[in-house]
């Protein structure tokens, strides 16, 4: 399912980018916010019942600790966000990275060594300050408007040569233990020219959402669906829509209303970038534990 999905994968974002040209910067970011807070908002929005899943007791309580935990990292990560910006959007980074970089990878390794988790992080991060990098006026803004702090445009060239340099040779090094092929490493290096191209071409939002729903939203449903129903089909799916569709509803009236009561163009994107940032934190643990249950 995964490999017959890679390929639309690839030619939908072949797709985006030729709409990038027709498409204006505001028209780009409302087609990328609408797919943000539509698809990508949907895969985190079944999260409570992954970890009625993955957690290995049956007893209540230590099922409605376990969901207290998640809506408790939530709650935390949202104040971090208004009382410690600067350090929440670095932690909001990190876990990012991790998370993008560990459901790529899923299928050539697992979750349970260092090393595999450093290839995750390297490799998120590469993607990451890749677009930060070819949209990095826009991206020094939002930073300046969720901390006050000013950040070099070189920084992230440099954060990103540092990265991408670190994943491959995390990457060379599964390939020499035969732990992915030389055409799988092809692949990737092929994904990230495209990626440069895409975020290069597109306006921030339009260029992020394009890797977050295509390459990551939309592959953590499919897993999701595996996971909790043993198929991915057109009836699973409709089964996990109506499993998320609650907190899903929660979670777009919550940020529209933040939205109506600020009331400020300027800070709408760092108040989506915040409001994602919360709601990663408990994702990627609960995300975490499925692949780590699945690997056994």
């Amino acid at each position: 399912m995964m490999e017959n999905y890679t390929k639309i994968a690839i030619i939908i974002t072949f797709f985006s980018l030729w709409l990038s040209g027709y498409f204006s910067s505001p028209s780009q970011q409302v087609v990328g916010l609408f797919l943000i807070f539509s698809l990508g908002i949907l895969h985190g929005s079944n999260d409570l019942k992954l970890i009625s899943k993955v957690t290995t007791s049956s007893k209540p309580i230590q099922l409605a600790l376990f969901i207290g935990s998640y809506i408790g990292t939530v709650l935390i990560a949202s104040l971090l966000f208004y009382s410690i910006p600067s350090f929440a959007l670095v932690a909001f980074v990190i876990f990012s990275a991790y998370h993008f970089g560990e459901q790529h990878f899923n299928t050539v390794s697992d979750n349970t060594s260092t090393f595999n988790k450093s290839m995750f992080l390297s490799y998120g991060l590469t993607i990451l300050f890749l677009l930060f990098n070819l949209n990095s006026t826009a991206t020094v803004e939002i930073i300046n408007s969720l901390t006050g702090f000013t950040f070099l445009t070189v920084w992230f060239k440099w954060i990103f040569t540092f990265t991408a340099i670190i994943w491959l040779l995390f990457a060379l090094t599964m390939v020499l233990k035969n732990n992915m092929t030389w055409k799988r490493l092809l692949f990737e290096l092929f994904l990230l020219l495209v990626f440069a191209v895409v975020f290069k071409t597109a306006t921030l939002i339009w260029a992020f959402a394009i890797y977050f729903i295509f390459w990551h939203s939309i592959p953590s449903i499919f897993e999701q669906q595996s996971f909790l129903y043993g198929e991915v089909s057109i009836k699973t799916f409709i089964i996990y829509i109506k499993s998320s569709f609650v907190i899903w509803l929660i979670s777009i009236t919550t940020v529209g209303l933040l939205f109506l009561w600020i009331q400020d163009e300027k800070i709408l994107l760092p108040l989506m970038f915040a409001f994602l940032g919360a709601i990663t934190f408990a994702h990627s643990f609960t995300i975490s534990k499925m692949f780590m249950k699945k690997a056994y």
